[in-house]
């Protein structure tokens, strides 16, 4: 029955996928391809189908590479994954066991992975909570770009969350507790 469903639903979420995998784009690659299924994943997200875009992006996680630039799709699909899982949007929620794969993320250069412990670490919600490191992973991403015009497109978003949640932390942080995040950002480096 569950397979049905997941049938049902990919098929349901094919004019999404259309929009991001045009025909042409499929002739120049593999169907299996990660770039393609990494991209259909982001897709099934956008349309709030998290189910289909946690299939996609762990087809991604658990496949050999095959070009350049296949691990940082991999890494930036762990990261998402995480998201879900975090949030439980699609598969079961376990904040722990995000907040370690972000980390894995993190030190494989994900930025993203780092706003994400930032917000974690500051979340209420996580039972790990801890101010200094949220602020010590915002800040970690200032260290990896200290000039915000050398970020990379793609992580602009990410850069501007970094200092807009850096910028709460330091409001509620003595001195002495942002100078502990920054020595725990630099030992995440």
């Amino acid at each position: 029955m569950s397979r049905i469903i997941l049938i049902f639903t990919l098929i349901f979420c094919s004019s999404a996928i259309a929009e991001e995998c045009k025909v042409t784009y499929l002739e120049e690659l593999e169907y299996t391809d990660i770039e393609c299924q990494f991209y259909m994943g982001t897709a099934a997200y956008r349309n709030k189908v998290y189910s289909v875009a946690a299939a996609h992006w762990n087809y991604v996680i658990n496949s050999p590479l095959k070009h350049e630039g296949e691990e940082e799709l991999k890494v930036m699909a762990l990261s998402t994954m995480t998201f879900l899982s975090y949030h439980g949007l699609g598969i079961t929620q376990d904040r722990n066991k995000a907040v370690k794969s972000w980390i894995d993320a993190a030190s494989k250069g994900d930025l993203e992975a780092r706003r994400h412990l930032g917000f974690a670490y500051s979340d209420e919600k996580f039972k790990n909570n801890d101010p200094i490191k949220a602020l010590g992973w915002y800040e970690s991403i200032f260290l990896l770009c200290p000039n915000k015009d050398d970020v990379d497109e793609s992580d602009l978003g990410v850069y501007q969350d970094a200092i807009d949640g850096a910028g709460e932390l330091k409001n509620r942080l003595s001195s002495e507790q942002q100078e502990a995040a920054i020595r725990f950002a630099r030992s995440t480096l």
